[in-house]
């Protein structure tokens, strides 16, 4: 069974060695539970993702139901477009989106819209087209002498998905597979490499990744049921008269359940 995009660990944050007997197995445990923490926190992604969500408005707030919101792309009420307010521009007729929190678990965001615009009963509804994950947004790297390999400070948590990379002065770089020349750059698991013709360079990087904490909660699951597939159904057992073990079976485990209460989304769902 192949690695999910969703999956919220991988097969080498829970065995440093493969095994090519029992890696199948952990591989639908590791898809199993991450699908599950997403089910219960009422997310279908924590990494960044582009949404399309239309509303019946009757204020000047839409409470989006993704965060963090990363970028908005286009804001329309009926068919016109809503451009983003710009400050002391005076346009009254915008929109704004509250600041997202840089550390995660971070919170649900508001798209504002301005004064200007027309909410009146039976108004068009409004359609919001966004991108929202946890998401690293330009951090500055700088190419080593030589070209070759940077990795990505990944403060919040392990490099899961590639936002792209940028010149600090300004112009995208090309991703490519392997071997990159000026102008491109390859990536695996948070490894950057880049040309030797681009040495010295200031580069902006961009990348989604999995907050630590829920990381290890899946982790924590994951090896909890694997242990509990060598006792199935079992609740206790007596060794020789003299102790008895007890296993609990909850169906969300308490050392889980506190740090998926941190991450569940309380927006309703589309």
């Amino acid at each position: 069974m192949a690695p999910n995009p969703y999956d919220l660990v991988q097969l080498s944050d829970l065995r440093a060695t493969p095994d090519p007997d029992t890696d199948p197995a952990l591989q639908r445990q590791i898809t199993a539970v991450s699908r599950t923490i997403l089910s219960a926190i009422n997310r279908a992604s924590i990494l960044p993702r582009a949404y399309v969500e239309t509303y019946d408005v009757g204020r000047a707030g839409l409470l989006l139901r993704a965060y963090p919101v990363t970028r908005v792309d286009s804001v329309s009420l009926g068919g016109l477009v809503v451009k983003p307010s710009v400050p002391g521009s005076g346009l009254q007729a915008g929109y704004e989106v509250d600041p997202a929190d840089e550390m995660p678990p971070g919170r649900p965001q508001m798209l504002r819209l301005g004064p200007g615009v027309s909410l009146y009963a039976g108004a068009p509804r409004v359609t919001v087209s966004y991108t929202a994950g946890y998401q690293v947004t330009a951090e500055p790297a700088m190419v080593p002498q030589g070209g070759g390999t940077l990795s990505a400070l990944q403060p919040w948590g392990a490099w899961a998905s590639d936002g792209g990379v940028a010149y600090a002065e300004g112009g995208a770089l090309v991703p490519v597979a392997s071997t990159p020349t000026a102008g491109q750059y390859a990536v695996s698991a948070g490894d950057y490499q880049f040309a030797a013709a681009d040495a010295g360079r200031a580069v902006v990087l961009t990348y989604g990744y999995v907050p630590a904490d829920l990381a290890n909660a899946a982790r924590e699951w994951i090896l909890e049921r694997m242990a509990y597939t060598e006792r199935v159904g079992l609740q206790s057992k007596s060794l020789g008269g003299q102790e008895t073990i007890s296993y609990r079976i909850a169906a969300v485990p308490d050392f889980v359940a506190p740090v998926l209460r941190q991450y569940t989304n309380v927006v309703p769902p589309c």
